[in-house]
């Protein structure tokens, strides 16, 4: 099946990373 949403725990890394990278910016 198609996974069309994110899990929690794949939300919390991409969250993770945008906020990582925001900061490195």
């Amino acid at each position: 099946h198609s996974k069309k949403y994110l899990t929690l725990s794949e939300r919390s890394q991409i969250a993770r990373s945008l906020h990582l990278s925001e900061v490195q910016v």
